[in-house]
């Protein structure tokens, strides 16, 4: 069986290049598919990892790093610094301001507003913000307007300038940047974008740090007890509980459009093996007049179509590979991994079934062929 579709393959070599590349394509927007919606909760889960600290303090009642208000009281910070085994508790704080640039492009960014933790992890340009009126933005931002290190940045007609530009600083769509509580304070009052300032988020979460060798968990329970408007929380927990938060948000929209992908690689590989074995009628009448059953027959199309999509699936992986480097180098908001691990086995495993299923779609065509086709002109 096996050498005669080796012979099948090769006997026409354009149809199967063709037929790879219609399969290798359906299948490449399936892995492009999985890749977004892996990067979207990937950032997610860095969100909270990267602020480089041991605990995590928010307001009580809030669970989530990125997308809720937080909003602790100011006297936070010396209550639990006061802790025996704390080191520092850096102050933090999240602000969601629009960016707009020539009156016409507007991208809505988050300010992570840090004083001596919590900043960039990754600068790809320049350093960090030291002198007043500094800012550190997420390289999206820096393509997307073309802005360089040293360049101005005007948001609310409140004038930044670019120190350092930042990789893998975004999560939710939204680009982040970071700037130190002085220049928070000034863009407070300075800017034409903000009114009430008492209505303003001071200090969003505190980064705790603590000694080597404590434990993790007692400071935790300490720190709940001297701060009662506050919740202690790891990183760890922090980033699991943005990534349900993303599960939830666009879980629903990305399972439409994944499945989609595969009910469209389904019709395809049977559409490939319905006009395969229309093509292939009188081999198939001879194949019967020899004495091969329907079951057999099926068989043989079932084994075609996995080796179709197991020659497909690589060429699928170099298509998806390229529009991953295509989405991420032009627009480096999104992050879009197509070797993740989980998602790769889930599409060659998903890939394999359509195949067999594609496959099975002409059977009744092949169970109702008449051998005595053979002999007529």
């Amino acid at each position: 069986m096996f050498k005669l579709i080796y012979r099948q393959l090769i006997y026409e070599p354009f149809r199967t290049l063709l037929t790879c590349g219609a399969i290798a394509s359906a299948l490449a927007v399936i892995l492009l598919l999985e890749g977004f919606q892996s990067g979207l909760l990937i950032q997610l889960k860095k969100v909270a990892l990267n602020r480089g600290a041991d605990l995590i303090v928010a307001q009580t009642g809030v669970t989530n790093f990125i997308a809720s208000r937080s909003l602790l009281p100011q006297l936070s910070r010396q209550r639990i610094e006061a802790i025996e085994g704390v080191v520092e508790a850096h102050p933090i704080t999240m602000v969601p301001v629009i960016y707009e640039q020539a009156g016409y492009r507007k991208s809505p960014i988050f300010f992570i507003v840090y004083d001596t933790g919590g900043g960039p992890s990754m600068i790809k340009a320049g350093r960090a913000a030291e002198n007043p009126r500094e800012i550190v933005i997420d390289k999206s931002l820096a393509v997307l307007y073309d802005l360089k290190v040293g360049d101005s940045f005007i948001v609310a007609d409140f004038e930044f300038r670019i120190s350092g530009i930042a990789e893998q600083a975004s999560a939710l769509f939204t680009a982040f940047s970071f700037i130190n509580y002085d220049d928070m304070i000034d863009f407070f009052f300075d800017s034409d974008l903000v009114g009430d300032i008492s209505n303003l988020p001071l200090l969003s979460y505190l980064l705790v740090e603590l000694k080597p060798g404590v434990d993790r968990n007692a400071i935790a329970a300490a720190i709940e007890v001297v701060e009662p408007d506050g919740d202690a929380f790891t990183p760890e927990q922090l980033s699991r509980h943005d990534v349900a938060l993303g599960r939830t948000l666009f879980g629903p929209v990305m399972g439409v459009l994944i499945g989609a992908g595969y009910v469209i690689a389904l019709l395809v590989v049977g559409m490939i093996m319905f006009a395969s074995v229309h093509a292939r009628l009188r081999n198939f009448g001879v194949m019967k007049a020899l004495g091969f059953t329907n079951r057999a027959l099926v068989g043989e199309v079932v084994l075609e179509s996995l080796v179709m999509v197991l020659l497909a699936f690589p060429v699928a992986l170099l298509l998806a590979q390229l529009g991953s480097w295509v989405i991420e180098t032009r627009v480096p908001l999104y992050l879009v991994p197509i070797m993740e691990a989980t998602s790769l086995v889930r599409t060659f495993i998903a890939a394999l079934l359509l195949s067999v299923l594609g496959a099975y779609l002409p059977y009744r065509f092949i169970a109702r062929l008449d051998p005595a086709i053979v002999f007529r002109g």
